[in-house]
């Protein structure tokens, strides 16, 4: 049986990601939050829980803060950053996304 790590969501990460998505779809289409956090965030939750190591990066002078860049299914390009918390479970605390297509 492998190793999977349990992964939670900070309260910093909602707050950016209402900075990031407006609420509702857009006409030119821009995922609401909803549709990142239904479809976007689960393959990348599962990735960091499987594999948590190996799909992450160190940030440069920041040595606890590690980072997932990724391609999204809604979104193009963003990055996740993440801290290893109590008991090995891995936490999201905050979202960059790269709008651009």
């Amino acid at each position: 049986m492998s190793f999977r790590r349990q992964v939670r969501v900070a309260p910093s990460f909602f707050d950016r990601l209402d900075e990031l998505l407006p609420p509702e779809r857009s006409r030119t289409g821009v995922p609401s939050t909803a549709d990142f956090l239904l479809h976007g965030l689960p393959p990348l939750i599962d990735l960091l829980a499987a594999d948590y190591e190996t799909t992450t990066l160190a940030v440069k002078n920041v040595p606890e803060v590690r980072i997932l860049i990724a391609l999204g299914v809604l979104i193009t390009r963003l990055a996740l950053y993440v801290v290893l918390a109590d008991e090995d479970a891995v936490e999201i605390i905050y979202l960059e996304i790269d709008h651009e297509r």
